[in-house]
């Protein structure tokens, strides 16, 4: 008989618990059976969302470890450089994981995560979310059923939003890399397993070049302060304000939403006045890059640019693929993939629809993952982004960042040898 899967929630925060919604709301033989939040507040509201006893609930995964022996899955969804350690433990004890990117923020821990889930025949997924968003599924099947012939060139931009960068990676949590990790690896992982599933092929060189070049206390405009209702002379203009964004707007909507949990004009007057909501986004002591470009050369010649920008008007991805039949340009918030066919002068144009609802790829993800604990012998039978796959991609992000710090070109087998000792795998196939 098979057995309920029963799963461990690591990191309650957003994602941690929209994850765990879609496990026990899709009808899966699963149960969410244990959760390790250190955020008290956040742990007392998931426990009781899910009926969890006081021997379920855990204010640290070193806790749930050492004294849970119910739950034989896991997702791992805490922040970016705390993955290392819950996944290990995990993997120790032969449970399946499903886990937030990246893997872990250094590219040996990486390696050691796949490493140990393939010795104890673990079950793991990693949450590459565009994989299953229906716009970037559609630019796969159109390159897919080779409308645009073979890809010579593909360009894509992660343009995050002036504001949102700011808000995000200046003010906010993701600021500083010593809090998380480096910027590309957090926002751009995504971005370039996507050009890796699109070209699938084996990337060789990477060169990267960017920096944090504006948010810096040499380009505050005159009149700025330290915190902008302290001693901000420029406070009714400046596009960044913390008193327009954070207390004048409707404040139980972004960014405003953000700052405080009880959305009143004087909480959320408290937390700009105390926090690092209020302070000049010049002088708020950030240290991620603002902008940066990856360049990647395949294997079959075809070269790609990924592009991240905090400077852009609008938040969304571009993509503009250049093949030997066609050519297609995705815009993501225009929601729009336009395609020409070098034979025709007929363009297609085809209307993608928004999402009605935070990630609703997040089910198919965990569906994806399900089923493959359900069949382990069968070959996948959707995406299956596992630790393999993923070192794919994960390869060319730290590459890059290795690129950008020491001004030079890096070839993968420089870090990752043992993909390139492989005896002539076929294209895009070698990692499976």
């Amino acid at each position: 008989m098979k057995k309920t899967v029963k799963i461990a929630i690591i990191g309650a925060g957003v994602r941690g618990t929209h994850l765990a919604h879609h496990l026990s709301s899709s009808g899966l033989d699963c149960r969410i059976a244990a959760v390790a939040e250190p955020d008290p507040i956040r742990r007392k509201k998931f426990a009781e969302t899910h009926s969890l006893t006081g021997q379920e609930v855990f204010s640290s995964w070193e806790e749930l470890f050492a004294q849970s022996r119910s739950c034989n899955a896991a997702v791992i969804a805490t922040m970016d450089n705390q993955h290392f350690g819950p996944a290990t433990a995990a993997a120790e004890q032969g449970w399946h994981i499903l886990m937030e990117k990246p893997i872990a923020d250094k590219w040996p821990h990486c390696l050691a995560i796949d490493k140990l889930c393939r010795e104890n025949n673990c079950i793991v997924r990693v949450c590459h979310s565009l994989r299953f968003m229906t716009s970037f599924v559609k630019i796969k099947k159109i390159i897919e059923n080779g409308t645009l012939g073979k890809i010579i060139d593909l360009e894509h931009v992660e343009a995050i939003g002036n504001r949102r960068f700011t808000h995000n990676y200046v003010r906010g949590r993701w600021g500083k890399e010593a809090n998380n990790t480096f910027l590309l690896l957090h926002k751009c992982c995504h971005d370039l397993d996507f050009i890796n599933w699109l070209i699938d092929n084996r990337c060789v060189k990477v060169s990267s070049f960017g920096s944090l070049s504006h948010f810096t206390p040499s380009n505050a405009p005159a009149g700025s302060g330290k915190r902008c209702l302290d001693d901000c002379k420029i406070n009714n203009s400046c596009p960044y304000s913390a008193q327009r964004l954070y207390i004048d707007s409707k404040l139980d909507a972004w960014p405003a939403r953000d700052v405080s949990p009880v959305h009143t004009r004087k909480s959320h007057l408290k937390a700009v006045q105390d926090g690092t909501w209020g302070k000049c986004v010049w002088r708020a002591g950030n240290d991620v890059v603002d902008h940066q470009v990856v360049m990647m050369e395949y294997e079959n010649g075809t070269t790609a640019t990924c592009t991240l920008s905090g400077f852009s008007a609008t938040n969304g991805r571009r993509t503009r693929v250049h093949g030997t039949e066609g050519e297609l340009l995705f815009d993501e918030e225009a929601g729009k993939i336009k395609i020409w066919n070098f034979n025709s002068s007929i363009s297609e144009v085809i209307d993608i629809k928004p999402p009605d609802s935070y990630h609703p790829e997040d089910k198919d993800i965990v569906i994806d993952w399900f089923s493959a604990i359900a069949a382990p012998q069968k070959p996948p039978a959707g995406i299956g982004v596992d630790t393999r796959e993923v070192l794919r991609s994960h390869a060319i992000v730290f590459a890059a960042e290795l690129s950008r710090k020491e001004e030079r070109t890096i070839e993968i087998a420089e870090i990752w040898p043992q993909e390139f000792q492989l005896s002539s795998p076929a294209a895009g196939k070698q990692s499976k």
